[in-house]
């Protein structure tokens, strides 16, 4: 395999398990009672803030992946059509 491409899916596999970290820490605010409401508010907007950039950037290397390897996604697309057919 393309050490470019398997650079990048190391960066994108870092990129979504952070994404599922913040994730986490939003839900923990939101179920969290004993924060005031304006910190809830205010802690709440910048993770949902960092979770924007985080996906910008997974759609972004994602797109990047599929640029670099399209007889992948040939292959992906006939499997695809194939199951879909049975």
């Amino acid at each position: 395999m393309n050490q470019r491409i398997k650079f990048l899916e190391i960066m994108l596999s870092d990129l979504v398990s952070e994404r599922d970290t913040i994730e986490m820490e939003l839900n923990r605010v939101l179920n969290d009672e004993t924060l005031p409401t304006t910190h809830k508010k205010i802690e709440f907007d910048k993770l949902l803030g960092d979770i924007t950039v985080t996906n910008n950037k997974i759609k972004t290397l994602s797109e990047y992946i599929s640029v670099l390897t399209p007889e992948i996604g040939i292959i992906n697309t006939e499997e695809t059509q194939n199951n879909n057919n049975k």
